[in-house]
């Protein structure tokens, strides 16, 4: 990944969620739409609170899950950008 994947810090848009079981789902009304995320997922959402940067997300998962190193980053970083094309998660510096 490029250096400046490794720089870009993630943050979640204004979008209310709501935990169901180990999931969250929510709805963004700028689209109309409801989306909901995997257990893993709701813990990547929890984390955009703030800022937060590829490197500390994955340390985060790689502490709390059974995953290899790259599997993460390529997972992560995969639904990331998934959530920015959505615009549910925005991309500063």
């Amino acid at each position: 990944m490029s250096g400046e994947v490794e720089t870009a810090k993630y943050v979640r848009a204004d979008v209310q969620g709501s935990r169901l079981g180990d999931e969250i789902v929510f709805f963004d009304d700028r689209v109309g739409k409801y989306f909901a995320t995997g257990p893993v997922g709701a813990d990547i959402w929890d984390m955009l609170d703030s800022p937060m940067n590829l490197e500390t997300i994955c340390a985060k998962l790689l502490a709390a899950y059974e995953i290899e190193e790259d599997t993460c980053r390529l997972q992560v970083f995969a639904f990331l950008e998934k959530m920015t094309e959505l615009k549910l998660v925005s991309v500063t510096q």
